[in-house]
């Protein structure tokens, strides 16, 4: 069965921040859910934002073996969801050059993206 082009796009997420949050007293085994798409309120877990977006939040569990302090990524572009693998540190300059050749940049402004452009990641000022 072959994959549609669609699936095999990826989604570009919204930046929430370019470093991790360093999160304390984490209860080993609670099941928690990480932002994706960079657009929480309640960052790095997830509110629910991404509806509409075709971003899903990743269900994690805390590791059993407790830590004091745990950096969760909040870039969103991490290779080991959902710790910070240090993406953020050369992200910025491909944030923008993506966001300047996005296909889709014409119609930022025009609502097209009323949430975030999925192709790039541009999120729209309220």
């Amino acid at each position: 069965m072959a994959v549609s082009d669609q699936a095999k796009e990826r989604l570009c997420p919204a930046v929430s921040q370019y470093g991790p949050a360093n999160v304390r007293d984490l209860e080993p085994g609670k099941k928690m859910k990480w932002c994706t798409c960079g657009l929480s309120k309640t960052q790095p877990w997830c509110d629910g934002a991404h509806k509409g977006t075709g971003f899903k939040s990743l269900k994690w569990i805390v590791p059993e073996k407790p830590q004091s302090v745990y950096s969760i990524c909040m870039c969103k572009h991490t290779k080991n969801p959902p710790f910070c693998d240090a993406t953020h540190t050369n992200l910025p300059a491909a944030v923008e050059q993506t966001q300047a050749s996005c296909p889709g940049s014409s119609n930022h402004h025009m609502r097209a993206c009323p949430k975030l452009c999925t192709k790039c990641g541009w999120v729209p000022d309220f």
